[in-house]
């Protein structure tokens, strides 16, 4: 049950409008009669470099603007250009923007709604009207910006709803659940409270400067305060005015360390029986609302589901501590398991090793428990680099890795890797057990299947290459070269033999990228950094893309961080991605664009490049096929089909992962990820 304390509050303060026109007396009497009716903030900006100047002085700070009423027809920068500025703005290009016209006619208004105004008023205008379209897209804005708010709200809900479900130890979900509340709700503080000896006690609680002791904060009597109210009846609920309501009791309900404006508490119920209250306090942007109780609710469901698989998993650990000390039933349990397995204690030391470990080894005449596991299987003097086994001897902790070596016969290995902690009554009895599976066929298997279908089509197309185009290539070269060698330079016919002769080059170069194609490549690795490869793939087709009036936006992050890269393969990359675009966009007649974008990806462990161009799009048909090989979207004669599968085949081998966003007449934009130094060790 859901209870809510206070009506809906609009939390939008006064809006600002900029007021952008070279006749002041026009300007002044519309700031004046804006700021009458509405009470709105209103600044103003006589040109259009003035204009700019503010708009870019106010990005991010309390005095943004929200409206910008900007006249059409200005010297030196027009109207059209501050709002074009505004739309290539980054943070800005989305601001609404209404345009004043003293023209009349129908073209004048296309142009402005073409030039990307959100409206246009045409002058003389009508105060009345005016303020109505003012009204209505600041009141469509603010709609948008709550829209977005939950939105954001929804998505930390969402993850912190997968952070709690991902562990199953209990003070772990406490603590989960205290950064979630502040993350979804945006608060001072929260704090998880649980039912223990008939009273409500801090667990887990947040200040504005950080973690709090519990020791010192007040039990809560169930029915008592807000807090033991929302646990006896199970109903979540919020105060914005809580020393205003009977409800509230300021000495259990309120941490002594802060001065409480507002509360919001929800029950935490476990198989239909409430066992704790999730709270939080001062809400940062306003009061709370019915949208911030749903969210709340939400989340304290989450942290229950949380805590009873954790409670269900304690107590299963529990029962497998009490099998597991039955040594004798577990051998002959691990004996009928087909993969390896053993266990050590916390020296190293084999304590006991399955059957199918020991048919692995070679015959030795000693036995195996008490022998250290790194110099009896490898003969190593110290642990192996790729163990994790210590980490589960020392947090207790299961931890997962995979081995892969080059077998006697060259091809690759590959064994999953797991380690388990075996929980003891005794605290310096650490054990694990260490359990091997082969994954080597299934990854070749995997490989082959991934493959199979593209080497088919390649190589029968790499024969008919070799036997139809590379012998006329051959012909057509050398007597190219001879041609060359007896034709005088002066003789007007020389250059049209060099011509045939770079031709025939070119040719050979394409079949010999197909080819190429067909075979796996040597990639050599190094640190690179992502913005210089894109770079100087600008560089070899900056003169494409200016003959074809394209403009080009680059927005790179600086300081990226480097990544693992055959640096010659990412360019080839950018270049396909490049020239891709730049086909994509011939059929505009103008305000061609490419933007490219690179950052640090979400996840904080890779790089994240955007390549966009706002031509003609690709369907959702096409989507699903446009990395397979010999499949292009192009006219006949104009692609082979084979870059944008080359594109994701090196990306692919650089571990990182390459998609592709578009729809018909919206542009197209490929996002890229590719693994920072440090996380691609493997390289």
């Amino acid at each position: 049950m859901i209870q809510a304390a206070s009506p809906h509050i609009k939390l939008k303060p006064t809006a600002h409008i900029l007021v952008v026109d070279d006749e002041p007396e026009i300007a002044e009497s519309l700031a004046d009669y804006l700021t009458k009716k509405e009470n709105y903030k209103v600044s103003l900006a006589s040109n259009g470099r003035e204009a700019i100047d503010f708009l870019q002085a106010t990005v991010g700070t309390e005095a943004e603007i929200d409206l910008v009423l900007l006249d059409m027809r200005m010297p030196v920068l027009s109207g059209q250009d501050v709002l074009n500025w505004i739309r290539r703005h980054p943070d800005l290009q989305y601001m609404r923007v209404v345009l004043l016209t003293a023209a009349a006619g129908s073209h004048e208004k296309v142009e402005a709604l073409s030039a990307g105004a959100d409206d246009y008023i045409t002058k003389p205008y009508y105060p009345q009207e005016l303020l109505a379209r003012v009204q209505t897209i600041l009141r469509t804005q603010q709609l948008e910006k709550q829209l977005q708010r939950q939105s954001e709200q929804l998505a930390a809900l969402n993850q912190a709803g997968q952070q709690v479900a991902a562990t199953l130890e209990t003070h772990e979900v406490l603590e989960t659940a205290v950064s979630g509340v502040n993350a979804v709700l945006k608060v001072d503080s929260a704090a998880v409270l649980m039912l223990e000896s008939g009273q409500l006690r801090y667990q887990h609680i947040s200040g504005p400067n950080g973690q709090v002791k519990t020791d010192s904060l007040p039990r809560v009597p169930p029915g008592q305060g807000i807090i033991g109210t929302a646990f006896a009846r199970r109903m979540a609920v919020f105060l914005n005015h809580p020393h205003a309501d009977p409800r509230f009791q300021a000495g259990i309900d309120a941490p002594h360390y802060a001065s409480i404006h507002t509360i919001i508490a929800a029950p935490l119920v476990v198989r239909d029986r409430a066992v704790g209250v999730l709270t939080a306090y001062n809400k940062q942007d306003g009061p709370f609302t019915e949208v911030d109780l749903d969210l709340a609710a939400s989340l304290a469901s989450a942290i229950s589901e949380a805590l009873e698989n954790a409670w269900l998993f304690n107590r299963i650990r529990m029962r497998q501590q009490e099998l597991l000390e039955g040594r004798n039933t577990l051998q002959a349990l691990i004996d009928g398991i087909p993969h390896p397995i053993y266990t050590i204690n916390d020296d190293w030391q084999l304590v006991s090793v399955n059957k199918s470990k020991v048919d692995n080894l070679e015959p030795i005449n000693t036995a195996l428990a008490g022998q250290t596991c790194y110099q009896l299987f490898y003969g190593r003097q110290s642990p192996c680099e790729h163990c994790l086994a210590q980490q589960t001897l020392t947090h207790k902790k299961a931890q997962h890795w995979s081995v892969r070596w080059n077998g006697p016969d060259h091809l690759p290995r590959e064994w999953d890797i797991n380690a388990y902690p075996i929980p003891s009554r005794q605290a310096s009895a650490a054990r694990a057990v260490i359990l091997w599976q082969d994954r080597t066929e299934e990854r070749r298997l995997e490989s082959s299947l991934l493959q199979a279908g593209k080497l088919a089509a390649i190589g029968q197309l790499a024969a008919g290459v070799a036997h139809e185009i590379n012998n006329p290539l051959t012909v057509i070269n050398a007597n190219a070269q001879i041609l060359k060698m007896t034709i005088p330079v002066e003789d007007d016919n020389y250059e049209s033999v060099d011509l045939i002769a770079l031709a025939g080059e070119r040719a050979t170069k394409v079949v010999r990228g197909l080819l190429d194609f067909a075979r796996q490549e040597h990639y050599k690795f190094t640190a690179a950094n992502v913005n210089d490869s894109i770079a100087q793939a600008l560089d070899l087709v900056h003169y494409q893309l200016q003959t074809a009036n394209i403009e080009v936006f680059l927005d790179l992050a600086e300081d990226l961080p480097d990544v693992i890269a055959s640096v010659e393969h990412l360019k080839s990359v950018w270049l396909n991605l490049l020239v891709n675009a730049r086909d994509a966009v011939q059929m505009l007649p103008d305000n061609r664009l490419i933007e490219i974008t690179t950052r640090l990806a979400a996840d904080g462990e890779h790089v994240q490049i955007l390549i966009r161009d706002n031509g003609k799009g690709m369907s959702q048909v096409e989507l699903a096929h446009i990395f397979e090989p010999f499949y292009t979207t192009k006219d006949p004669g104009k692609g082979t089909g084979l870059g944008l599968a080359t594109c994701h085949r090196i990306v692919e081998q650089h571990q990182g992962d390459i998609n592709v966003v578009s729809n018909v007449n919206e542009g197209t934009t490929f996002v890229i990820r590719l693994p920072m130094k440090e996380h691609n060790a493997t390289l």
